[in-house]
């Protein structure tokens, strides 16, 4: 019988390591894998808005970085996909990492999320929230933390 499993990929070692974590241990034959990437637009939302309100041009340029970054984490995630053999596609989502990942698992009728986890402390997790926390507790199905050694 095929699952689906959502995989959340930002790039990192961290969610690297759960996608490798994830074929060796639990990948069945017939599994297909969503890796769910979000965006989210760093260099753009470092800048002020005042000085991109006045330079139009500032702006396009981040939004062709940012589109360049993206695409190079994509052909990244195909290589993985490859690499190991496995069915998937990449779904690329906008806003809320926590929330996208969310929205794929139910959208694709997931039967488990994967993701990693960056180790933050009690304090930084508080203070910049923590996508699997997130994940953990709004997801309709099991969610597989796996951090790396």
């Amino acid at each position: 019988m095929s699952r689906t499993i959502v995989i959340a990929m930002d790039g990192s070692q961290h969610a690297e390591y759960a996608f490798q974590w994830y074929v060796q241990k639990c990948y069945r034959e017939g599994d297909k894998v969503v890796i769910v990437y979000c965006a989210e637009y760093n260099e753009l939302s470092s800048k002020p808005l005042t000085l991109m309100s006045v330079d139009k041009s500032l702006i396009t340029n981040l939004i062709e970085g940012e589109e360049a970054k993206v695409k190079k984490l994509a052909a990244k995630f195909e290589d993985l996909v490859k690499k190991y053999k496995v069915e998937g596609k990449i779904v690329r989502v906008n806003g809320e990492p926590g929330h996208g990942i969310i929205k794929v698992a139910e959208d694709e009728k997931a039967a488990m999320i994967v993701t990693g986890t960056r180790g933050l402390g009690t304090i930084r997790r508080k203070l910049l929230g923590s996508v699997s926390e997130y994940v953990i507790h709004h997801s309709p199905v099991p969610v597989m933390v796996c951090r790396q050694e």
